[in-house]
This record gives structure tokens, sequence and C-alpha cells, in this order.
């Protein structure tokens, strides 16, 4: 099936219940600038496989994960997927931006994709690849790099806006979610005024609420011995990725800058009054970063209650308890693509999914508001 896009045509192709358009360029960026609107095209661009990640190494959750072949590409990462039922309809959109500590994950993987949770839920799912590490959050405005991981997710917004009625979907109902660090995004993008406007519900799970943005002295100072152990800026990707590798991590060096592009606050300081919000925690969220303090429920209870949202705590066990990222499978219904990770148990019969997606739709997960806290057990 061919829709048409303010760049170009798609071509996608059915898969299952719905029709899956994969790898479209929602945008293109120089490295350390922000990003422009792709070159257009005249001829349907086969949008039937996923497009690269951002360029990455791998991830410290893939013990509980599974281990994941990093398909990467600095030119072409910044791509989306969608998956609709019928492109004629006016559908509730959820977006959905991955977690992985702002240095790794992809919206391609297979663990999100979102035939099922759009198949199984009557609305339409976009997922998205943004820029990561330093090639998304360096912090060095004179030269253009001023969180550009956050400009990402704001041009798929605004992509989202501008295209998402041809797929099928309601630019006036959005709902942006994300897990982790995608959370943590989705907030900022819901607080930010240059792009609360196309955000009109958020699903927030396992978001590091106790993690700061990075205060901008501290970011610069990251950005410079970055820069000195790089020596050359236009150095190959493989280059970049090792030289990350060189500084020190537990400070997780590259973080969204306060006061930088789509952060101009801390949450706590935001008027959360008028958001629609679905919060929630898996029971034992720490299992994965033995001896880490507790970044995670506090925040859920604080955001709940500041925007007199819904609330949920994640209780399916499986082999590790209910670790970070237990839920994920639960939502989008992609337990083979887990199948090599630890955490999944046997039991897969939540309504987790249906939740979010009724959120979606409607604004209501299908219980009472904070301080009632929904435990999927």
């Amino acid at each position: 099936m061919d829709v048409n896009t303010t760049t170009g045509p798609v071509r996608g192709l059915t898969a299952g219940k719905v029709e899956a358009f994969r790898g479209i360029p929602y945008a293109t960026a120089e490295r350390f600038r922000p990003p422009t609107p792709p070159k257009a095209w005249t001829e349907p661009l086969a949008a039937t496989k996923p497009g690269p990640a951002a360029p990455q190494t791998a991830s410290r959750l893939a013990w509980v994960m599974g281990d994941r072949e990093l398909n990467w590409a600095e030119d072409g990462c910044l791509n989306l997927n969608v998956w609709t039922t019928d492109t004629t309809a006016r559908k509730p959109v959820l977006v959905w931006f991955h977690g992985g500590a702002f240095t790794t994950g992809s919206g391609s993987w297979d663990w999100y994709d979102g035939g099922n949770l759009a198949g199984d839920n009557d609305i339409v799912v976009v997922t998205a690849n943004y820029r990561l590490g330093a090639l998304g959050y360096l912090y060095r405005p004179a030269i253009g790099a001023d969180n550009l991981g956050a400009q990402d997710q704001a041009a798929v917004l605004r992509w989202v806006h501008d295209n998402i009625a041809a797929f099928g979907g309601d630019p006036g109902q959005v709902t942006v979610g994300g897990q982790s660090a995608g959370a943590y995004s989705a907030l900022y993008l819901a607080i930010d005024p240059a792009t609360k406007d196309l955000v009109h519900r958020v699903v927030l799970e396992s978001g590091p609420w106790a993690l700061p943005p990075a205060d901008p002295t501290t970011a610069a100072t990251n950005a410079d011995e970055f820069l000195t152990l790089l020596t050359d800026p236009a150095a190959p990707t493989e280059a970049l990725l090792a030289t990350q590798q060189k500084l020190p991590t537990a400070g997780l060096p590259f973080l969204p800058v306060l006061g930088g592009a789509g952060y101009p606050k801390p949450w706590q300081q935001a008027d959360l009054s008028e958001l629609d919000v679905l919060i929630g925690y898996t029971k034992d969220e720490m299992v994965a970063f033995p001896g880490a303090p507790d970044m995670f429920e506090q925040g859920v209870h604080e955001i709940a209650k500041a925007s007199n949202g819904f609330a949920y705590r994640f209780d399916r066990p499986g082999p590790l308890g209910v670790p970070h990222c237990a839920e994920l499978p639960y939502l989008f219904g992609t337990f083979e693509a887990f199948r090599d990770s630890p955490m999944l148990g046997p039991d897969r019969g939540t309504d987790f999914g249906t939740a979010v997606a009724d959120f979606t739709r409607t604004g209501d997960p299908g219980w009472r508001r904070y301080p009632e806290v929904r435990h999927f057990v």
C-alpha cells in the first residue's frame, strides 16, 4: 500500500491485521547539527524493513533483556515506523520512544514491533530512533550540539502532526509514551513550550525520575574532555563510539542538559495539572541495576499526584523477579522477540497492553486515579 507523506510516497506491507511502514526517514542531520527535513523523493519509497539504529555500543542491560545484533548507521538513523489498520480512519496515535540510558536502544528492534498493539486495540502506533550518546547529547551549542536527541524527538512529533492523518491517525489525539529514558523524554516533550501542543497524553513507564538533567557547566566540561580525546570531530563513527567508552560511565556523561533544547526547567517545576498521565514502575526495578539507588518509584507518586493521573505497578514475576523492562513484552505482545531474555516468565496473560491502548484512545486505562495504584499481576 502507498501513502503520501510531505516528503514523498512510501510503500508498506501487510503484516497480520495491520499495514506496516518501516524505516521512514523523518529527518536528516549532519554530525553535531540539529535535524532538518529529509530530501524529498518522488517514487514510492520501500518502507518494508526497519531502518538502521543510531550508533551505539552494547547495552549494559543485555543480561536482563537479551543480546541484540547492533545494526546501526550514523547516516540514515533518523527514521520511524508506523503500524495502522485503516489508512482512511482517524484513530488515536501512540508515539513510542525506547529507553537505553540515552546511549543505547532502537525503536526499530522487534521488541517494539507495534503490529499487535495496533492491530488488537484499534490505534496507530509509531516508534522512532533518535541520536544517542555523544551524537545525541554532546553539549557544545557553539557548533550546534544542543540536546540533539531531544531535537530529533521533537522532529518526530512534528512529522506525526504533519503526516499521521495519511496513515489513518488523528493528529489531534497523540499520546506520547516511552520506557526508562523514553519515559523521561516523553514527559519533557509534554512540558516544553516548543512541543507541548503536539502532545495530548503521556504514558510514562519506569522513568528515572530522580535523575536530574545534566548541569550545563558539567556537560560542557564533559564535552571538552570528549573532544580532546576524539581529536578529530569528523572521525569515523567507530572512533567516536570508542572514545565514549573512555569516559567515566557511572556518571552517564551524555544526558539531556538543563536549559538546552527541550529541557527549559526540571519537571518538578512544571505545572502538570492539565496533563493526562499514565505512569508506573515495575516491582523490582533495581534488580537490573545492582547497587544503584532507586530512581523510579518516588517520582511515580509525585507525578501521579501532581497530574491527578493514573498509576500502576507491574508485578508479573519471572526468573529475575520483576526488573526494569519486564513489562515491555506485555505491552507490545512481542514475547518471541524476548526469547533470549532471562527476565521473561511463562505466564503471559495480563491486560497491560490493553490498558495502555485504552488510555491512548479515551484517557482512561480502566481504574481510578491516584492515589489508587493498579497492580498488574
